[in-house]
């Protein structure tokens, strides 16, 4: 092990936002006690792994991370955090010397639950006392900011709501407190996200803060944040006075609205348990791209849902090219046990599964294009997604999701560049930087 002062911690995330802002939060609970992270092919003492199971694949990820750790530093204690817990502690402890398992509910314990089962590494005791945010995404020039835990929304096919329980909802106070500390450290974005932030509403502790509609325009009054970034939000959630906050925000709120669609037809939405329709979808994505000029709409799109039809996969087709919607994250089915689709008749093959994953992924590469390309002429807001290092190329995000290759005169730091964008090419757009940044 290393010294008392220098022990070295390796954190690997797989999922979500929510989750890699809850590893950075663990992060920030263990700095004080001497940790630091390993670079690069150095040695480890500690290894946490905040895992996801939302899927099969994930379910593959943590495995791998978990036998990679064993196997690249055989002396390393190693702990397991989060949904893969949750979803069964049992099938984490057989998968080899996993010294501890922290649950979703404990991740904000950690230090005390590994200076009592680790203690060998906490000699001593905390040098500072952790700070409200995340001191660290050090790696990134934009940062997540939890607003809300658990789901009350029982869709069929999803494992969340029993890996992260019901809906809980962080107090409005703690989170403008939170992003002035981000603000602090220089952050000019910082994404909203949670399970399913669309449903955040504070009655019981801050009877004004009615809804999300509520909580984006005081964060906006209360704190001089320059740039908000809603994450993945339920589309029947963006309701008309969520959508005027945004339209009068001035560009603070930025024109990007992801709303996962699952299926185009209505059919299947309700074996999904899914609470709009095909019309309802369309209806709001119009609003949603009404309301802003120039604003990007995702979804995400499940293909082989047990019972899904050639007639259901056309209907999810007219909808992605409906014009509304400018990219996609398209999902393969993925049994989770203790669903109620996990008990359903008439599923899809997997060779099905796979064709129809490939039109669907053509489709969105086409609408990705066609959106990238409608941004010449435009002029952009940009950060930088990493701090630059060396001579590779960068990438930053606008506002609206367009990526956008950073001219070599950028220095890649988190405030907002204007680029004047010239040229638009596979996957991203390329431009000039206009004397006087944006938030500068």
């Amino acid at each position: 092990m290393n010294g008392a002062t220098q022990k070295t911690v390796s954190f690997q995330t797989v999922g979500c936002r929510l989750n890699q802002y809850e590893t950075e939060k663990m992060a920030a609970a263990l700095y004080p006690y001497g940790f630091r992270r390993a670079v690069p092919g150095e040695s480890v003492d500690l290894y946490v792994i905040n895992t996801c199971t939302v899927t099969h694949r994930a379910d593959a990820t943590n495995r791998y991370l978990i036998h990679k750790a064993t196997r690249d530093n055989p002396d390393a204690r190693i702990v397991v955090a989060g949904c893969y817990v949750d979803a069964g502690a049992d099938a984490v402890t057989d998968l080899g010397p996993v010294d501890v398992v922290i649950s979703n509910e404990d991740k904000p314990r950690i230090a005390a639950i590994l200076s009592e089962r680790l203690s060998d590494l906490f000699e001593g005791t905390a040098t500072v006392v952790p700070t409200a945010a995340p001191r660290a995404f050090e790696h990134h020039n934009r940062a997540w900011l939890k607003i809300s835990d658990g789901c009350n929304q029982r869709c069929s096919f999803c494992i969340l709501p029993h890996v992260r329980g019901t809906l809980r909802n962080r107090p409005r106070m703690e989170i403008i407190a939170e992003i002035r500390e981000f603000l602090s450290l220089g952050f000019q974005e910082i994404v909203l996200t949670g399970v399913n932030i669309g449903h955040y509403k504070s009655r019981t502790t801050e009877p004004q803060v009615k809804n999300l509609a509520h909580l984006c325009r005081m964060i906006l009054e209360q704190t001089e944040l320059p740039r908000l970034r809603l994450s993945s939000i339920e589309p029947q959630t963006v309701r008309d006075d969520l959508l005027r906050v945004c339209a009068d925000s001035q560009g603070r709120i930025c024109r990007h609205m992801h709303m996962p669609l699952q299926s185009g037809s209505s059919r299947l939405l309700r074996l999904m348990r899914r609470p709009y329709d095909r019309e309802d979808y369309l209806r709001r994505a119009a609003e949603v791209r009404s309301t802003q000029p120039n604003t990007i709409v995702g979804a995400d799109i499940i293909v082989g849902f047990p019972g899904e039809t050639e007639d259901d996969f056309a209907q999810t087709i007219s909808v992605a090219e409906s014009g509304l919607i400018d990219y996609l994250h398209v999902f393969s089915y993925s049994e989770r046990v203790g669903t109620f689709a996990s008990e359903a008749a008439n599923k899809v093959s997997p060779k099905i599964i796979k064709e129809r994953r490939a039109i669907l992924t053509a489709i969105s590469d086409r609408l990705w294009a066609k959106a990238h390309a409608r941004q010449v002429g435009e002029t952009l807001g940009v950060i930088a997604e990493h701090a630059k290092s060396g001579r590779g190329v960068h990438f930053g995000i606008a506002d609206n999701y367009i990526n956008v290759k950073l001219p070599d005169d950028c220095n890649n730091g988190r405030q907002i560049q204007s680029i004047m964008v010239t040229s638009a090419a596979k996957g991203y757009v390329e431009g000039e930087v206009i004397v006087g940044n944006v938030g500068s």
